[in-house]
């Protein structure tokens, strides 16, 4: 068994006490500063992780939105694009519609001054073998300016029948 002699442990009891006494002035006031600090540390550390995740979340978002804007800017930019194509594309087709008009108009008036100017020669021609038949047809002399006026007036009438 063990026996307790009151000597001995009057003076592990003292020595229990000074030694206590001693590392709470030495060795507890350090740990106690060095513990508050880590944990005054890991305070801020968890602080600029969530401020860190909140101006990532904050980033992401903006992010998102200029996507978006720029998306719609694109699909704005592209149904603009495809509408003045197209209104050029009209205004092609128009010119190119106008222009031919014009050349038919062109075509039809140096038709019609053409076949005016055949009709005239056909008036001239058929005149003046009227004129060279009837004066071997007809031995009577009249002057040549009464024979074209005569031809000339029955050619009309012909022309407007």
């Amino acid at each position: 068994m063990v026996a307790v002699h009151g000597g001995t442990l009057f003076w592990s009891v003292i020595t229990f006490l000074l030694l206590l006494v001693v590392l709470k002035k030495v060795a507890w006031a350090p740990i106690i500063q060095a513990l508050e600090t880590r944990e005054s540390e890991i305070k801020d550390a968890l602080s600029s992780a969530d401020k860190a995740r909140e101006n990532a979340e904050k980033a992401s978002k903006d992010y998102d939105e200029l996507v978006k804007k720029a998306r719609a800017e694109s699909q704005d930019i592209i149904a603009e694009s495809k509408a003045i194509g197209e209104r050029l594309k009209e205004e092609i087709k128009n010119k190119a519609d106008q222009e031919a008009r014009e050349m038919l108009d062109k075509a039809q008036v140096q038709i019609n001054a053409e076949r005016e100017k055949a009709i005239n020669e056909i008036k001239s021609t058929v005149v003046d073998f009227s004129i060279l038949a009837a004066s071997k047809v007809i031995e009577k002399n009249l002057d040549s300016e009464d024979n074209r006026r005569i031809i000339s007036d029955a050619i009309e009438g012909i022309g407007k029948a």
